[in-house]
């Protein structure tokens, strides 16, 4: 069996810009799915998360650099054709649209192995545990979302079942921020996990203020707090300011996560599969982890094929702390087996136990349609 042809889709969904972060409001979710296909016609599917440029450019990476390189490739062979295509990034000037594109290839090339030998993605990867533990991601800042808007959210979340919620901080005055803060506890109870994460928006001065207020209310971890390239800073705050840093879901490549880990800038080894280089790379990571004696925790704010594949891969390492469970940006959800999403004993999510990841619905064709349905008008989704 051999590949014949690799091939990257784009889908702009739109969204109101009503809800921001501390780096941006949204005005459209753009997402590039990456698509294998062998010559018996067995078809993988990955994606790519990208932000802050066209991913049009990350499409044509795809499309006109690594087809050439991975057609008539074994798909067994992850990483041979993994070294032929990294090895052209060093030479180049992209090399991180580069490692965002190789990411979603080799979650397509993971996908398809499974696909071809017909067991679960996480059972091929190993299969550690049947079940892992989601937390409620939300508590966006929004136009006209009051204290007890956001307390509501929280507490919406905790009755659906999550014993665990993330919320945005950086975004205002930090009286503002450690009020939300409170009310987040508060409406969470004294006994779930509470989360904040700032998108890199302190200095460092700026978040050790913040972290040291902060601490009475028992904060599980502080998300990626100041500049994604200071990992000294990262140190300086997971060292004197009282909560666990959680970092860094933008970096890519096992050593940046080494030289994060060999700082000790973070207590949570935290990554997206589709951004540090894939599957591949995400186990590499995950080992580093593990020999350090550090959990790792999946960012997901993508569509459900990035939450599924997230979930196969958690329930196939022994050291994953959680996935994300993104309350706003869980795209194409409704297409998806109700079982994809669905939250069991509480707080937690068990793989598909079809091969693959299990995202049978999202083909080509699939995406030409839901592209024709947007330029239309016509596309309605829960999220």
């Amino acid at each position: 069996m051999k590949i014949k042809r690799v091939f990257a889709k784009q889908i702009n969904f739109p969204m109101g810009g009503d809800l921001w972060n501390p780096a941006l409001a949204f005005s459209a979710k753009e997402v590039v799915f990456v698509f294998v296909e062998t010559d018996t016609d067995m078809i993988g599917v990955g994606e790519i998360w990208s932000f802050y440029g066209s991913t049009r450019a990350v499409v044509d990476i795809i499309n006109q650099d690594f087809a050439p390189l991975v057609r008539g490739e074994d798909p067994h062979f992850i990483e041979r054709i993994r070294e032929r295509i990294g090895g052209l990034a060093p030479i180049g000037t992209m090399e991180g649209v580069m490692m965002n594109a190789l990411s979603g290839l080799d979650l397509a090339l993971w996908d398809l192995r499974a696909k071809i030998l017909n067991v679960p993605l996480y059972q091929l990867l190993g299969g550690h545990s049947d079940r892992v533990y989601t937390y409620a991601s939300g508590g966006l800042y929004g136009r006209d979302k009051s204290i007890d808007d956001l307390a509501s959210e929280v507490r919406g979340y905790c009755e659906s079942g999550f014993s665990g919620v993330k919320i945005k901080v950086g975004g205002l005055p930090q009286i503002e921020d450690l009020e939300r803060i409170a009310v987040t506890r508060k409406a969470a109870g004294p006994d779930s996990r509470v989360m904040i994460d700032a998108l890199h928006a302190y200095s460092v001065p700026e978040a050790l203020s913040l972290a040291r207020k902060a601490q009475e209310h028992n904060i599980y971890w502080f998300e990626s707090p100041v500049a994604l390239t200071d990992t000294k800073g990262h140190s300086i705050v997971n060292k004197r300011g009282g909560i666990p840093v959680c970092a860094n879901e933008s970096l890519h490549g096992c050593r940046a996560f080494k030289d994060l880990i060999d700082q000790r800038a973070t207590e949570f080894v935290h990554f997206d599969l589709c951004v540090c280089g894939g599957i591949t790379e995400g186990l590499k990571i995950a080992a580093v982890a593990e020999a350090h004696d550090l959990p790792i925790s999946l960012h997901a704010a993508n569509t459900v094929c990035l939450f599924s594949t997230s979930i196969h891969f958690a329930a196939s390492v022994p050291n994953c702390d959680s996935v994300e469970n993104h309350q706003v940006h869980r795209w194409l959800s409704d297409y998806a087996p109700i079982a994809t999403m669905e939250l069991q004993d509480g707080p937690y999510v068990s793989p598909l136990d079809t091969p693959g990841h299990g995202m049978e619905f999202l083909t080509p064709d699939f995406v030409d349609r839901m592209t024709k349905e947007i330029a239309d008008g016509l596309y309605v989704s829960k999220k």
